[in-house]
């Protein structure tokens, strides 16, 4: 009986893989509320009540982050053997405990513990690695739409989470607002349980629903037949190491930007705190145009369109140094939200094309310590510049530098050709 009742799973009637990246979302919702997109977004108003320092509540910050990427690897490894089925429901439960201490006990302690200990497990398990290895396992002709779908959960969901936690705080408190997503949470959990599953092959399916045999294509290729490198073998290509590169570049870059908005317009432009947190969550909201990349990197390629990407971003953070009026900080919000919120859901794109998807998890999760240690950076470096020059400029034009680096980083990055037969893994598709 218990059995049929573990292996049981509900029917839909559409492609099962649609309903993967629906629980995806939710979880991600969930775990965005400990997100730096979040934090950054409603900062103002708990150190406002609270009276705690800028600094310190970085730091905590940055420790939980960091701390997400040193077990990223192992969260990728996991990933790929087991699934997401006990992953993601454990994390939930952990995370409901974490957030009703964050709301029922004041002391800076008890909120730094519970933050680190949720955003330890949220960041690799909720948001990043487990969502991406699976979509990555049940879509192969349409996983740069799925890829885009579940990586753009995080800034959409982020963009609820300020404007839900920003309502409850204005009315009844933030603390409350972490008892609610608390329960939200605990209850995720049973429909995330019968729903999550490894490989549409658990359920007798085959990737994007289709019931026909693969047939030869080449390596690395978004053909018939798909070829997974196995990890040992992709670590030692160039192209491994220039996407790492550009990954952790990148997520300090857009982290230290998204962590220094909010203060920015409040500071620069004198907007109330409401109207710069408005102006913020639209363009994370914009993250809804990463399905516009997915279809024109399935036209030009993902790494191309990565390029263009990287470029207009820089020219974009000029432009930020630039602005003097609210209008302005609302058409920086849009196009910043449309170019930026992309390069993530390219990169996985670009991971997912060159190594294929028998290890995926472990190869993105081997990222996941310079990813994630410079997402914990980020906020960091944003408030000692901040702290010290009394202007966000400085930091604005090093990221701009950066985002250039970037874009040539990834003109390097070429495809790599098929390794020899004793280091390949064919999965057939």
């Amino acid at each position: 009986m218990l059995k049929k009742i573990y292996n049981w799973h509900p029917s839909f009637p559409f492609y099962y893989g649609w309903a993967i990246l629906a629980a995806s979302f939710f979880s991600t919702f969930a775990a965005t509320s400990v997100a730096q997109v979040v934090l950054g977004g409603v900062q103002v108003f708990i150190l406002e009540e609270t009276g705690w320092k800028e600094t310190e509540f970085s730091i905590t910050i940055a420790i939980g982050t960091w701390l997400s990427g040193f077990i990223s690897p192992f969260v990728g490894r996991f990933a790929d053997k087991y699934g997401p089925r006990q992953m993601m429901p454990i994390a939930l439960v952990i995370v409901a405990i974490c957030y009703f201490i964050i709301g029922g006990i004041p002391a800076f302690v008890s909120f730094g513990i519970s933050y680190i200990v949720a955003r330890t497990i949220t960041q690799p398990i909720l948001i990043n690695v487990v969502p991406r290895t699976v979509t990555v396992n049940f879509f192969r002709k349409r996983r740069n739409i799925a890829l885009s779908l579940v990586t753009m959960s995080r800034p959409v969901a982020g963009a609820f989470n300020i404007h839900l936690i920003s309502y409850i705080t204005k009315h009844y408190g933030w603390r409350n607002a972490y008892h609610v997503l608390g329960a939200f949470s605990l209850i995720l959990t049973i429909p995330l349980f019968f729903i999550m599953r490894k490989t549409p092959e658990e359920i007798g399916l085959e990737p994007d629903g289709s019931s026909e045999n693969p047939k030869e294509g080449s390596a690395g290729q978004t053909g018939d037949t798909e070829y997974s490198w196995m990890f040992q073998s992709a670590i030692r290509t160039k192209a491994f190491w220039l996407l790492a590169i550009v990954t952790s570049l990148v997520t300090l870059s857009s982290s230290s930007v998204q962590f220094t908005l909010v203060p920015y317009y409040v500071e620069t432009l004198s907007l109330s705190k409401i109207q710069a947190a408005s102006i913020f969550s639209l363009g994370t909201v914009l993250a809804l145009s990463n399905l516009l990349w997915a279809l024109l990197a399935d036209k030009y390629s993902p790494r191309k369109i990565l390029i263009c990407n990287l470029t207009i971003a820089a020219l974009l953070l000029i432009a930020l140094m630039n602005i003097e009026t609210a209008w302005q900080a609302w058409v920086f919000a849009i196009f910043w939200g449309v170019f930026s919120g992309a390069a993530g859901t390219l990169e996985q794109m670009v991971l997912a094309q060159y190594f294929g998807r028998g290890s995926y998890g472990t190869i993105t999760g081997a990222i996941g310590p310079m990813q994630i240690t410079a997402l914990g950076c980020g906020p960091a470096v944003g408030a000692i510049i901040h702290t010290f020059t009394g202007s966000y400029h400085l930091l604005y034009i090093l990221i701009t530098i950066t985002y250039v680096s970037c874009a040539c980083f990834t003109v390097l990055a070429r495809q790599p050709g098929r390794p020899t037969k004793c280091s390949i893994n064919q999965v057939q598709n």
